[in-house]
């Protein structure tokens, strides 16, 4: 049974990656209802596979910056995974959207690496919209991704969180980003660089989606 479950949940990921190639397809798993139940499964208990591909899924539609405003909606969902139990000030909890609030101290975050580099990256891509950047700012998602920086021991996860870290606390006027509304060519572009002006130094952050 559990071979079973694990080739649906592998064919299930291709199908999905399929439909999300094209335009049409991006829209029909883009409509808010479909939409909801592909992050829900972010949480779904048992089923690393299914977990895996849902965020690569996410990772791959978010280099269509015609997403970002429906990304912009499900912000919490996305984040909840990277998110553990330490304690946040209620100065700093009071700003955080209140599924992400008061969360219990043995909240555990997602425990598939790839999962959560392959959400750090959706994090980086979808943080090229300014009004993506905006909300990070006003819930107070810094605080949380620096929590989960903190926690992580892979160096290359950490390369990836801190990369949306830098988007967030820098002035938009310091990062040289997409042009707003700019389709990448091809969904599995093998990089992106986004220059960063950080300690007087501009700073070339060069992610690699390759092999995710």
């Amino acid at each position: 049974k559990q071979w079973y479950q694990r080739r649906v949940a592998i064919t299930a990921g291709a199908v999905l990656g399929n439909i999300a190639v094209t335009d049409e397809g991006r829209k029909l798993l883009l409509q808010e209802s479909l939409f909801s139940e592909l992050i829900s499964l972010l949480t779904m208990p048992g089923n690393i596979i299914v977990r895996r591909n849902i965020a690569r899924l996410l990772r791959n539609l978010s280099f269509d910056t015609k997403t970002h405003n429906i990304f912009l909606q499900f912000l919490p969902q996305i984040v909840y995974p990277l998110v553990g139990g330490e304690e946040v000030e209620d100065e700093d909890m009071e700003k955080l959207p209140l599924d992400l609030q008061y969360l219990p101290e043995d909240k555990c975050r997602e425990s598939d690496l790839q999962t959560r580099i392959l959400l750090s990256d959706t994090l980086f891509q979808i943080g090229g919209s300014f009004s993506v950047r905006e909300k990070f700012r006003e819930e107070n998602y810094y605080v949380l991704l620096k929590n989960y920086d903190q926690w992580e021991e892979d160096m290359d996860a950490r390369e990836r969180i801190q990369n949306v870290i830098y988007l967030i606390v820098q002035e938009d006027g310091e990062v040289d980003l997409r042009k707003e509304g700019e389709l990448p060519q091809g969904l599995e572009k093998e990089d992106q660089v986004v220059h960063v002006e950080r300690d007087n130094q501009n700073v070339e952050i060069l992610k690699e989606n390759g092999g995710s």
